[in-house]
């Protein structure tokens, strides 16, 4: 029974399959005229339209420099390094503007001594 049942499923299946196919394909519906007329009209709109550039056209024709992340991170560090050496500049013209930092400590560190009893 289970042979004559996988028999029905193998064979029967892909017949089932190609006859709704093919039943499917003979009765689709048909276009009516104005429909077909409309579509005719809306592809030739479509393909007579006047596109503008294309990006590739625009960036081939495109005179001035396009700034990239690497272009601004460049002038960006450049910006960083005039400014260090500005600063630089502007602190070895008013060196030494006052006197020179002290090698020793004026305060005492550490706890303060302890007194004995005796004294």
């Amino acid at each position: 029974m289970t042979e004559i049942l996988w028999l029905l499923i193998v064979i029967g299946g892909p017949i089932l399959i190609a006859v709704l196919l093919g039943y499917a394909m003979l009765n689709r519906r048909k276009r009516s005229t104005g429909e077909a007329a409309a579509q005719r009209s809306a592809t030739r709109q479509l393909y007579e339209e006047k596109e503008g550039p294309s990006p590739l056209d625009k960036a081939v024709k495109s005179d001035e420099p396009r700034e990239t992340p690497a272009t601004r991170s460049f002038r960006a560090e450049q910006a960083r390094a005039n400014a260090d050496e500005e600063l630089e500049e502007g602190l070895e013209d008013t060196f030494p503007a006052s006197d020179p930092v002290s090698a020793t400590s004026t305060t005492t560190t550490g706890a303060p001594k302890q007194r004995r009893n005796g004294q």
